[in-house]
């Protein structure tokens, strides 16, 4: 399995994982009770939106985010709306703390209802991230590295649990406007459910490609700050959700982003340095670097 992992991430950095382990019921959960939440007034929903301009815990609505902006690509905010989990339930850090790091260590916002909602992320959350533990596993062993190399630095992460809802497209959207904009991830690798919808598209050799969708499986890409860590031995991928052609319904999609904790430092694996490819990156701390590309799908006020 490491060396399909190995080949897959070096040619389109994106795979199907079957017989994951998550049960249907946790997944079924997870899009039920977050469709209640969306389908509320959307006063209710702006009641845990982010208290701060650079917050992100909470509801995002339609507009708030514009993912194109990660690359300086000026387009019109997204079709989407979002609800965004986290680990962290305690209290926020100081004013004293870079924005950056208050941003992503920022305590949740739970809605009053649906009261399911809370349980049914949280379990999503728990289930998602063994899975990227185990990918973790796998993809260090496809790299020479010894299996548990990357765990020291994703224990206590920041990942991130995000609901995307795509509402039905009942306007012409603007020039440019798509549900989820052209970007790449930024951290270690993300986990998607999705819909059987078509509008997941990558980016290969000058052309766009509809990801197929895997009855029971889930979609893994790597980041941008994987790439970094194996000097590029591995692609993260541009990719995209489009608005399909016909009647567009409404769709829900479920990336966890897997990242490591805010102070990791990301320096250069060892195994994938060579004489034809030296170190190509310095080293950074994760946290910041995360939050500086997160910051940037803000649109300008």
């Amino acid at each position: 399995m490491a060396h399909a992992l190995d080949t897959a991430c070096r040619t389109s950095g994106f795979f199907a994982v079957t017989g994951h382990g998550i049960d249907e019921t946790t997944i079924a959960g997870a899009v039920d009770r977050s469709r209640e939440f969306f389908a509320l007034p959307f006063d209710e929903k702006c009641r845990v939106a982010p208290t701060e301009p650079w917050g992100f815990r909470g509801y995002l609505g339609v507009d708030a985010t514009a993912l194109a902006a990660t690359l300086g690509d000026a387009t019109p905010p997204d079709l989407s709306e979002s609800f965004n989990v986290a680990r962290f339930e305690g209290d926020a850090p100081g004013d004293d703390r870079p924005i950056g790091e208050r941003s992503m260590l920022a305590p949740n916002r739970w809605p009053e209802r649906p009261s399911e909602l809370r349980p049914a992320l949280e379990r999503c959350f728990r289930e998602m991230e063994q899975v990227a533990f185990e990918l973790a596993g796998l993809a260090a062993e496809a790299l020479d590295l010894p299996t548990d190399w990357f765990a020291s630095s994703l224990v206590d992460g920041t990942s991130l649990l995000l609901v995307n809802h795509y509402p039905p497209v009942d306007r012409p959207p603007l020039p440019g406007q798509l549900r989820r904009g052209a970007h790449t991830d930024y951290g270690i690798l993300t986990v998607l459910y999705a819909e059987d919808e078509p509008g997941l598209q990558i980016h290969r050799g000058g052309e766009w490609f509809d990801v197929p969708h895997v009855p029971g499986g889930l979609i893994v890409n790597i980041g941008d700050l994987m790439a970094r860590w194996v000097n590029d031995r591995w692609v993260s991928t541009l990719h995209r959700v489009v608005v399909p052609g016909g009647e567009a319904r409404d769709r829900v999609s479920i990336p966890f982003f897997f990242q490591p904790r805010y102070d990791a430092v990301v320096e250069t694996a060892p195994t994938t340095v060579t004489a034809d490819r030296p170190a190509r990156y310095d080293p950074v701390v994760a946290g910041e670097w995360i939050a500086a590309k997160s910051a940037a799908m803000l649109p300008d006020e």
